[in-house]
């Protein structure tokens, strides 16, 4: 029988992201951590990879931008419907990492408005999106039907 022998780095844990529909040009994905279910986001595509909606239950959603070139505490802004959402971020890994923005419920109210084309600042690093087909409405509702669906 064979033994199989892990390096500390690949005993981490295993993530797995799953396509499970869309909305729009919106692909919506479940994300498993080490076997299970962890959580869902849709992603917006653009030139590189993407803006991606998070949300699980009992936290805020999170949307995510590619990164910018020093990574630490970033102020971000987005422009919507409702007029400029400023939100921080924290940019981690540098150009080849993400830049990770909390949205707690207001900010997350505000940016379910957006419709058509969108833009994230991130420190003056511009990273332009658009919704065809869909809502950002509709992308949260399909990004908690996903959530709901998968945490029975």
């Amino acid at each position: 029988m064979a033994a199989v022998l892990l390096s500390p780095g690949e005993a981490q844990a295993q993530r797995r992201d799953e396509p499970v529909g869309a909305v729009g040009n919106v692909r919506i994905f479940r994300v498993f951590e080490n076997n299970r279910f962890d959580r869902c986001y849709g992603m917006v595509p653009d030139f590189q990879l993407g803006a991606r909606l998070f949300w699980k239950h009992g936290s805020n959603y999170i949307l995510t931008v590619p990164g910018v070139e020093r990574p630490g505490n970033k102020r971000v802004t987005i422009q919507t419907p409702r007029g400029l959402l400023q939100a921080n971020g924290v940019a981690q890994g540098g150009w080849q990492g993400r830049t990770i923005i909390d949205l707690p419920g207001v900010e997350a109210d505000r940016l379910i408005s957006l419709r058509g084309s969108f833009e994230v600042n991130v420190d003056g690093v511009r990273f332009p999106y658009q919704l065809q087909g869909a809502t950002m409405q509709q992308v949260f509702e399909a990004v908690e039907n996903c959530v709901g669906r998968n945490s029975r």
